[in-house]
């Protein structure tokens, strides 16, 4: 049975990357042979998309559960109470950035004006 990993992936400019979850980009390298699929016409491009069992359009219900991310992260530098950087590593030593970036987004949008 095949294992099942949810990667998130990120195109910037004509590249593809990994967004981890660190917020870093990987490189994605494929093994596609381009020119073949650039001497196919656009039916058979398709027709041979349509036969790869993991390569299946998503359905509307799939598509309702993707989620957009920019794939932009600045680097600052912020000083914050030890307290608050320790309760939100107690969540986790790994990602604790992250959450903080989270909480920081989600009171971003609600503070946000319209229009």
């Amino acid at each position: 049975m095949a294992s099942s990993k949810q990667v998130n992936i990120v195109k910037v400019g004509d590249a593809l990357y990994e967004s981890l979850p660190d917020g870093v980009l990987k490189p994605l390298k494929g093994n596609s042979d381009w020119a073949r699929v650039d001497a196919m016409t656009e039916e058979q491009v398709e027709a041979a998309a349509l036969s790869d069992m993991d390569g299946q359009p998503l359905t509307d219900e799939e598509w309702a559960k993707v989620k957009l991310v920019d794939p932009f992260k600045m680097p600052v530098t912020i000083r914050l109470d030890a307290d608050v950087v320790e309760w939100f590593k107690s969540l986790g030593q790994r990602g604790y950035q992250t959450r903080m970036n989270s909480v920081l987004r989600r009171y971003m949008e609600a503070n946000r004006k319209v229009g």
